[in-house]
C-alpha cells in the first residue's frame, strides 16, 4: 500500500468524478488525470461489479499499488484517479506493470515538463 501522502483523500476523489475531466482508457483500467504542480496522489476504484468479494478485489488493489510504487518516480506530479474494469480479472502483474508504463507515456505528452 502507498503511505497516506501519496493517496487521494474522499473529498478528492469525489472532486475528480464530479468534474468533466476526460478519462484516458486502457486495457485494465480508466485513469482520471489532473495535472498538479508538486505532488503525486493515487487512487484505484474497485467496484462490486469487479468482483462481490473484497479478497479479491484487495488482491488486485495490492498488485496494482507494487507495480506502481516501483515507477513512482517516472510520474509527473498530479493527481491520479484509476477505474478498474472487470478485464482486470484476467491481469497478471507484468500486465499491470505494462499498463501503468503505458498510462506513463500517453501522459508524459499531455503535460508539460515539470520544472527543475
Amino acid at each position: 500500500m502507498l503511505s497516506k501522502k501519496f493517496r487521494l483523500s474522499r473529498r478528492e476523489i469525489e472532486e475528480l468524478k464530479s468534474e468533466k475531466n476526460k478519462i484516458l482508457q486502457g486495457r485494465f483500467f480508466g485513469l482520471i488525470f489532473q495535472p498538479q504542480k508538486e505532488e503525486k496522489k493515487f487512487a484505484l476504484i474497485t467496484s462490486n461489479k469487479i468482483s462481490k468479494k473484497a479478497t479479491v478485489r484487495n488482491k488486485f488493489k495490492r498488485l496494482f499499488f507494487q507495480g506502481l510504487k516501483e515507477k513512482l518516480t517516472e510520474l509527473p506530479s498530479g493527481n491520479y484517479l484509476f477505474l478498474a474494469k472487470r478485464q482486470l480479472l484476467e491481469a497478471n502483474f507484468e500486465g499491470l506493470e505494462k499498463e501503468i508504463v503505458n498510462f506513463i507515456n500517453i501522459i508524459s505528452t499531455f503535460s508539460p515538463p515539470e520544472p527543475q
